[in-house]
């Protein structure tokens, strides 16, 4: 299986750390690396296409970065780079939103590590995400099952073990699932007002 891609949008209005960020991304890992100059032009790609890291080497040519980095902290990971002076006042503000602050003055082989940690980042990220989606979508099927339950209980006269049952069977000989059975209860026993 061929590990995904990732994006990645360098922010620099200097060609030199540019090309020097280039560099230092790996082609079979991240593609496309896009460039561009200004924080606007960054925020345009942003809002049309959808980007995994953003590496941002301040000043930029129309705002100092951070306020990029800000915007997008919620969207994508993010790398800053300063000056060596600037990077624990860039590190306090940036640092609780996710964005790695980086000093300008840096290794190749440390601007690697980062943009596989960022990449690293991403993934755990996103099987959390999905955790997340999964453990909301098996709470509402309960909540579905519980109601259906409480309106054979109070509607049908069944015991909470009689309702439970009834939802078990009638899924196993229809060849359903439960929650499938528990929202025609719910349609079929719920008042319009509901």
């Amino acid at each position: 299986m061929q590990p995904e891609l990732r994006s990645v949008l360098i922010v620099s209005k200097k060609p030199k750390m540019t090309e020097f960020i280039r560099s230092a991304i790996p082609k079979d890992k991240f593609h496309p690396v896009r460039t561009v100059t200004s924080a606007a032009e960054a925020r345009r790609i942003l809002v049309s296409s959808e980007v995994d890291i953003v590496i941002i080497d301040t000043p930029l040519s129309d705002e100092f970065g951070t306020s990029l980095a800000k915007d997008i902290a919620p969207k994508c990971a993010a790398a800053v780079i300063v000056k060596p002076d600037f990077v624990e006042k860039t590190a306090y503000t940036l640092e609780p939103l996710g964005v790695v602050t980086l000093p300008s003055v840096l290794y190749k082989s440390v601007l690697y590590q980062t943009v596989m940690l960022l990449s690293s980042s991403i993934s755990r990220m996103k099987k959390l995400r999905d955790h997340s989606n999964e453990l909301r979508q098996r709470l509402s099927e309960v909540k579905a099952i519980t109601k259906a339950k409480m309106l054979l209980m109070t509607e049908q006269r069944m015991t909470e073990e009689q309702a439970h049952r009834y939802i078990e069977k009638t899924a196993m000989d229809s060849s359903k699932k439960k929650i499938e059975v528990a929202k025609a209860i719910i349609e079929e026993l719920s008042d319009d007002d509901d």
